[in-house]
This record gives structure tokens, C-alpha cells and sequence, in this order.
């Protein structure tokens, strides 16, 4: 079908898709110890209202479950979250409360909609568990890598067109996502793109200086060497931004090395990294051969090796360490790049590596063309701020003939969450936030639901 400004898309996916999964909807995602047996289908029993049909799981994670639903009363497909036992860990529940909040302030074609909230027993006051009805997508990029279909180079350009758009208007919304991998992208039959999971974004547009835990980091002693120890905390300030976000194989070498201050650089990252991985989609490519750009096995000092977690210089020589990976690509950085990490255990750490040219982006993806790879350069950067911007990336030559700047929307004001100026919240106080919020979404909606219709 036609985009918004007249450039014809590629052919629907439909045809493409029809082998994957009964026709492209996204199915049961396959989770030693998460899932139901086969056969006893729990989610039947939730207490939805009547107007919400139940038709399969697609998926089920750390903080909820997710199930495809019949909404009668507007005739469409949607998608359900349950997410139970949400004051059970107050810091999870501080993130489904940023991930509705979000959710309800973002409004573009690149983000699934929310629908309803539906609160059992209509008790915002005293419930346990909450569902939310969104937006629905036919599969996901992972799904996608995964299904013996090959794609042509425009399908993969216009896949990658939607997720950039996307990204630029997260980021003018000051919306981090900080967890873009190919399960979050969900696509559809005609190439439309929507980016899912916002349960570790973070509105930034007026955070103050992030804490980072010191000691993680390796350091160097009084006579060079390299050890492990703690160098001491640093002075308390008003809030907090984890650096254990993004999963490792999309995870920025600044996330990696605990950056203070760390930015929208790393959603580029994450989305340089998914790109790459979707070259795999052309002809050319074996199945078996795809995956991950970055495939580490370890992730020194937030994911490490068992065996020794606290020895950086060990990791530094480790094959399958993550950094290690990624610079037998992109080679090891300067000294230059290197004094422009803000932590001098990072830049000590760093210095462990073996030097090295690395192999290069178009041998890793010999599939990929002359201007996918010159993109790539720039959005795999190992300094954050010599990464080009979503921005950037939209003009570049491998999106001009396809490119429609009037479809490419700009949030009309940053999103801003006032309960995240405070740190810490008891039960009881984000229980009132939260009965804050549902009520304010669902009067956006100018509706109320109600587990009992």
C-alpha cells in the first residue's frame, strides 16, 4: 500500500509470511517454566470484561503475560497484559507504572496504542494484578530472523525506515526505551512497524546527574596492576538511572563501562545493532547463520563469568566477552575515544584489551551493501557522541529513496513523569499513583472499564 507521502511500499509481507506460524501472528513464545502445559489454558480465566474474547498466548516474561484477545465491541484484534502481583517487588512495579504512564503520553504510528486498563473489581486502590489491552502486531523481528524466509533489500529498508522513525520520535519525546532488540519491534504484513515493551524506558527530558555504583570497574593500583577492589562510592545525588538495561548483545559500550550521564545514544546503538542483524534477512545469508552481531557470552561487570566476577583483567581476555566481541569487529578505540569515557576505572579497564584493527562491519555482513555498511559505521560508534542521531541516520543515502520527512512525526512536548523526581516510594504511596494514573488514562480514553463490562 502507499506510505503517507506517496512512495509505494514494497510488497506485503503476507505472502512471505503465510509459512510463519499460520500466517503470521505472533504465537507462544517458548519459556522453560513460564508457560502453561499444553492444553490448560489459565489465561481463559481472567477476569476481563465480557467484551475481551481470548484467543491464544503469544508470549509470557519476567513481568506479565501477554494473550491475543478478540475485542467484540470494536471488532479488532488485541493484545492483553496481565501483569499479577505487582506491589510483590516495588521496584518492578515503579517500572509497569513508568511503562503505562508512557505509554498513555506517546501518540505515533511507531507506538502500539493503549486501549484500556482494566483493574479487577474496579479497586485502583487495593488490586493486585492489572491488564492492559493494546495494540496488536502480526510478529516480531525476532519471530521473523528466526523463519526460513529471505526478504528483499527494500522490505529489510523499509523495516528499518519504521523502527528509525520510531526512535526519532521516542527521542523527542525525551523517551530513552533502553531495551530495543528484535523481540520488541513487532511488524506487520505491509511493513508498518511498531516498537513494544516500554517496562525499562525512562522519560529524561528533566532528570538530574544518574548515580553509578564505583567499584564494579576494575582499577589500577600504586604500582600498575590491576585489580578488582572497591574505590569507594560516590557523593549521593537526587536520582538514579540503572545501567543494568538493554540485553547484552544490544547493550552500548557506555551502558557496558557504568557511564554516568549516558544518552539517546544508546537506543542507536541497540537499533545499529538490529539493523545489522536484519542484513541476515537477505538473499544470501544462511539461516543458521544469523543471529546477534554482538553474540558475547559474558558482560563484565554486570553480566560476568561465574567463576570469577570481580576479575576484570581476566574478562579483557576472555573470547566471548562482550566487549572482546565487539571490537574483533570494530576494533579496539583510541587512546582519544578512550579519555573520553567519564570513569578512570572504565579507561583503565579498557587499556586490558588486546589492541586490534578488528575485521570490519562489511566482512561481518558480506551481505550487506556499500551504504548499509557506511550507516552502520556511524551508529556502532564506540563513543556515544560520535554516533549519529535517529535524525541523522533518516537522511542518510540508504533512506533517500524511500524517505518521507511529513510522516516522520515530532512529540509536541517532552514527556515528563512527576512521581519519578522521588526516589523511593513506599506501597501505599505508589498504589496512589498508580490509581492516579489509570484514572487519568482511562478519562483520556473518555471511558471506564471495569472487570465485571
Amino acid at each position: 500500500r502507499p506510505c503517507t507521502g506517496g512512495r509505494a511500499r514494497p510488497a506485503a509481507l503476507a505472502a512471505r509470511m503465510a509459512s510463519h506460524e499460520g500466517g503470521g501472528r505472533r504465537r507462544q513464545r517458548k519459556k522453560t517454566g513460564t508457560l502453561e502445559p499444553a492444553g490448560v489454558h489459565v489465561w481463559s480465566a481472567w477476569p476481563l470484561p465480557q467484551r475481551y474474547e481470548l484467543r491464544s498466548l503469544l508470549g509470557s516474561g519476567a513481568y506479565g503475560t501477554v494473550c491475543e484477545a478478540l475485542d467484540k465491541d470494536k471488532g479488532r484484534m488485541v493484545a492483553v497484559k496481565r501483569i499479577p502481583r505487582i506491589f510483590d517487588d516495588l521496584v518492578a512495579a515503579k517500572r509497569v507504572l513508568r511503562e503505562v504512564a508512557i505509554l498513555s503520553q506517546l501518540d505515533d504510528p511507531h507506538v502500539p496504542k493503549v486501549y484500556d486498563i482494566v483493574v479487577p473489581g474496579d479497586d485502583p486502590a487495593h488490586f493486585s494484578e492489572l491488564f492492559l489491552v493494546m495494540e496488536i502486531g502480526d510478529t516480531d523481528l525476532k519471530a521473523l530472523m528466526q523463519t526460513d524466509i529471505e526478504f528483499t533489500e527494500a522490505h529489510v529498508k523499509w523495516i528499518f525506515y519504521g523502527l528509525l522513525s520510531g526512535l526519532r520520535y521516542l527521542h523527542t519525546a525525551g523517551i530513552y526505551h533502553r531495551d530495543l532488540k528484535p523481540s520488541n519491534v513487532l511488524v506487520n504484513k505491509d511493513c508498518a512497524v511498531k516498537i513494544c515493551d516500554f517496562g525499562l524506558a525512562r522519560a529524561v527530558g528533566d532528570r538530574s546527574r544518574p548515580v553509578t555504583p564505583a567499584g564494579s570497574l576494575t582499577r589500577r593500583g600504586s604500582k600498575g596492576a590491576v585489580v578488582g577492589k572497591d574505590v569507594g562510592m560516590p557523593t549521593s545525588v537526587s536520582r538514579a538511572m540503572t545501567k543494568h538495561v538493554a540485553t547484552r548483545f544490544y547493550r552500548a559500550p557506555e551502558l557496558i563501562l557504568l557511564q554516568d550521564d549516558y544518552t539517546e545514544a544508546i537506543d542507536i546503538w541497540s537499533v545499529g545493532c538490529i539493523y545489522a542483524e536484519m542484513t541476515q534477512l537477505l538473499e544470501g545469508a544462511r539461516l543458521e547463520d544469523r543471529g546477534p552481531l554482538f553474540p558475547g557470552a559474558t558482560c563484565f561487570p554486570l553480566s560476568p563469568d561465574l567463576v570469577r566476577p570481580c576479575d576484570g583483567l581476566y574478562h579483557s581476555q576472555g573470547r566471548r566477552e562482550q566487549l572482546n566481541v565487539i571490537f574483533d569487529v570494530l576494533g579496539t578505540p583510541s587512546d582519544d575515544q578512550v579519555q573520553q569515557l567519564d570513569r578512570e576505572d572504565a579507561q583503565t579497564y579498557i587499556r586490558c584489551f588486546a589492541p586490534r584493527k578488528g575485521m570490519g562491519l562489511q566482512r561481518r555482513l558480506p551481505q550487506a551493501g556499500a551504504d548499509a555498511v557506511d550507516l552502520l559505521q556511524r551508529m556502532l560508534r564506540f563513543g556515544p557522541l560520535d554516533r549519529c542521531s535517529a535524525e541523522d541516520a533518516l537522511g542518510h543515502p540508504l533512506l533517500a529513496d524511500i524517505r518521507d520527512p511529513s510522516s516522520e512525526a515530532t512529540a509536541p512536548e517532552m514527556v515528563e513523569l512527576d512521581f519519578d523526581r522521588k526516589q523511593n516510594h513506599s506501597e501505599q504511596q505508589l498504589r496512589d499513583v498508580f490509581a492516579a494514573e489509570i484514572r487519568s488514562v482511562l478519562s483520556g480514553m473518555s471511558k471506564v472499564s471495569t472487570a465485571g463490562g
